[in-house]
C-alpha cells in the first residue's frame, strides 16, 4: 500500500526576500558526509522521504555506512531492491528532533545501528511538515529503545502518556480494519474534555451513559472489540486526560477557526484541527479512507502512523 498523498510534504524551494537558508540536497549531502568522516562516525541514519537525499548521500558519502530510514513503503522497497540498506519508519513526526530520535530508536530496534555507536541522524526537509533540515551528532543509547509518546507529543490539560499510547493502539487497530476494505473512521478527542462537550452534541443517545468507570476506561484493553464497534457511529469519542470517556458519537460543533489540513484529509480532520485550536485538547484521528493515523495538537498535524508497520517497545514507554 503506497502512502497517502495527503500528508503535507513540501519540498523546500527558493523562497526570495524571506531571509531563509535554502539547501539543495546535494549540498546537504555533502555537508552530511563531511560531518560523519570528522567525527569518524559508524553511521549515518538518514531520514528521507522520497529517497532523493539518500541517493545524493551516496554520491557524496560512499565511504561512510549509510542507513535509509523512511516512512514511505515505495521508498523503502525501492532503496532495498537497489540494494541499499533502509529501515521503515512507522512515524511522521512534525518536530524534526522528535523524528530523529525515532528514526535512532528504529535504527536500534531493528539491530541497525548497536549501542554505543556514534550517529549522525540526518532529517531532510521532505520528511517533516514544514521546512529546514536538521543534522545531529550522537551516541546510541540503550533508552532511545523507548521513544516516549510524550516526546513526539506536547501533552497538555494533565493527559496521561499512557492514555494517548492507548488512543493510538486502538486506533492502529481500526486503521487496520480499514485497510483491509472495511471503511471504518474514527476520532478520540483527549483532555480538556469540560470544553470540549461545551462545543459537542450529540448525535445518538451517549452509549455510556449510566455505565460505571470500569467499562470507561480507554486504557482498558478489554473494552477494545466494544470500541471498534462503536466507532462505526458518526462522531467522536470525548476522553478525560485521564483515559475515562466521557461520551462517544459526539458532533464537534466547533466554531470557525482558521486551520489548514492537508490537502485529502476529510471532515474527521477539519474537525481534529478546529477543536484542538480552540481547546487543550490532543485528538488522534483514523482514516476509513487509508487507515492511517493522525494526532492534532494545537490547531496542526503534529504525528502520522501506519498501522501495518508494527511499533514494537514505542508502546512500552513509562506513564
Amino acid at each position: 500500500m503506497s502512502d497517502p498523498a495527503g500528508f503535507d510534504i513540501r519540498t523546500m524551494k527558493p523562497n526570495q526576500g524571506q531571509g531563509e537558508l535554502i539547501r539543495t540536497d546535494a549540498a546537504l549531502a555533502r555537508m552530511i558526509g563531511q560531518i560523519a568522516r570528522s567525527a569518524n562516525a559508524d553511521a549515518v541514519v538518514c531520514g528521507t522521504e522520497t529517497g532523493a537525499l539518500f541517493r545524493k548521500l551516496f554520491e557524496h558519502a560512499e565511504d561512510v555506512r549509510l542507513i535509509a530510514a523512511t516512512p514511505n513503503v515505495d521508498t523503502y522497497d525501492a532503496l532495498v531492491g537497489d540494494g541499499f540498506e533502509a529501515v521503515r519508519l512507522s512515524l511522521r513526526v512534525a518536530n524534526k528532533y522528535g523524528q530523529a530520535r525515532h528514526g535512532v530508536s528504529t535504527a536500534l530496534n531493528a539491530g541497525a545501528v548497536s549501542v554505543g555507536d556514534l550517529v549522525v541522524c540526518a532529517v531532510g526537509h521532505d520528511l517533516c511538515h514544514g521546512v529546514g533540515d536538521l543534522i545531529l551528532v550522537t551516541d546510541v543509547e540503550a533508552n532511545v529503545s523507548n521513544v516516549a509518546l510524550s516526546e513526539m507529543i506536547k501533552l497538555t490539560d494533565g493527559i496521561r502518556p499512557s492514555v494517548l499510547e492507548a488512543a493510538l493502539r486502538l486506533a492502529c487497530k481500526i486503521g487496520d480494519v480499514a485497510q483491509r476494505g472495511k471503511r471504518v473512521g474514527a476520532l478520540f478527542v483527549l483532555g480538556d474534555s469540560e470544553n470540549v462537550l461545551e462545543r459537542s452534541r450529540q448525535l445518538v443517545l451517549n452509549p455510556f451513559q449510566g455505565h460505571g468507570d470500569q467499562v470507561r476506561m480507554l486504557t482498558d484493553s478489554r473494552i477494545d472489540e466494544m470500541l471498534i464497534e462503536l466507532a462505526k457511529l458518526d462522531g467522536a469519542f470525548i476522553v478525560r486526560g485521564d483515559g475515562l470517556i466521557r461520551t462517544a458519537a459526539a458532533f464537534l460543533a466547533t466554531s470557525k477557526v482558521d486551520v489548514k489540513v492537508p490537502v485529502g484529509l476529510g471532515a474527521r480532520h477539519v474537525a481534529a484541527a478546529a477543536v484542538t485550536a480552540q481547546t487543550e485538547a490532543t485528538a488522534v484521528v483514523v482514516s476509513a479512507t487509508d487507515g492511517f493515523v493522525r494526532a492534532f495538537s494545537g490547531g496542526d498535524l503534529v504525528l502520522q502512523m501506519d498501522p501495518a508497520v508494527p511499533l514494537g517497545p514505542f508502546w512500552q514507554s513509562p506513564s
